[in-house]
């Protein structure tokens, strides 16, 4: 028979286990390569009007071809936006994020593609590869609280349909 303690240090430590596993799905697993991401992945609502004051500027680039080198876009995360606040890039293109931070530590984060990196202070660049595997619109989103304003510190990644 089982005692009370136990019982409730297994329903603890399996609350944990569950705790840590949601977690996991929620920022997304780093090894999971793009070919197994989930395209029916759901993407936070976003409020075009939340990026009020920053910058829209379409992201300059040559596009990248489905076979070579990914379309390389330079990003800068600041207090309180990300420039260019609206990136605009083809369904099934390849995509390489250079994100450098003017002040001090951000992060990355597009949840439809499964995105997530820290960038640090300092100016020192990070690099986030990933497949623009759906068409649509997705939220850019700082993920790392970085003051005052860092709910409002929000980008848009347009992804236009492949031409048939």
């Amino acid at each position: 028979m089982l005692r009370p303690l136990q019982v409730s240090f297994n329903l603890t430590s399996l609350s944990d286990a569950i705790a840590a596993a949601g977690t996991a799905l929620l920022l997304g697993v780093t090894a999971m390569s793009s070919a197994q991401q989930d395209p029916a992945a759901a993407s936070a609502p976003f409020d075009s009007n939340a990026n009020g004051g920053a910058v829209r500027v379409l992201a300059q680039g040559k596009p990248s071809s489905d076979q070579g080198e990914p379309r390389i876009i330079d990003v800068v995360a600041k207090r309180f936006a990300f420039e260019p606040a609206r990136i605009e890039v083809s369904e099934g293109e390849r995509i390489r994020l250079v994100v450098t931070s003017a002040d001090g530590v951000h992060g990355v984060a597009i949840k439809k593609f499964r995105v997530e990196k820290s960038v640090p202070r300092g100016g020192q660049p990070i690099t986030i590869d990933f497949v623009a595997s759906a068409a649509g619109e997705y939220p850019i989103l700082c993920s790392e609280y970085c003051g005052n304003g860092h709910e409002d510190m929000t980008g848009m990644l347009v992804v236009a349909a492949r031409k048939q």
